[in-house]
């Protein structure tokens, strides 16, 4: 099964979301701030509103246009899921690590995003 596989995960969503390069979408997973790691651009911060957040990831896109995105991995708590992959824009690849915690029975919100080259 993939790790972005089930609409009943939210992680169909997200990795739809980085592979189209869809900010807006992306963002409607976030928590109302969460950590924000963007290497290739120099992003590093403990703590961003999610609006914040969003505008930072649309540049991200702008820059680096999408061409594929690969899950690879995830894994979950009774709390906390996981979700790792790789983004390719072009022939750079950069990997993704998307930490969600649970805000609500049955609902996850992105707490951390972390591109790396």
């Amino acid at each position: 099964m993939s790790c972005f596989s089930s609409e009943a995960n939210p992680t169909q969503a997200i990795g739809d979301s980085m592979r189209l390069g869809e900010a807006k979408r992306l963002a409607s997973y976030f928590d109302a701030n969460l950590e924000l790691r963007i290497d290739p651009v120099g992003v590093d911060y403990p703590s961003v509103r999610a609006s914040q957040a969003e505008l930072i990831m649309r540049s991200f896109f702008k820059k680096f246009p999408p061409r594929h995105f690969q899950p690879s991995d995830q894994g979950l708590t009774p709390h906390l899921r996981y979700a790792t992959g790789t983004y390719w824009s072009g022939s750079q690849a950069f990997r993704v690590n998307v930490l969600m915690r649970q805000t609500a029975p049955g609902r996850y919100r992105i707490h951390s995003i972390q591109v790396n080259e």
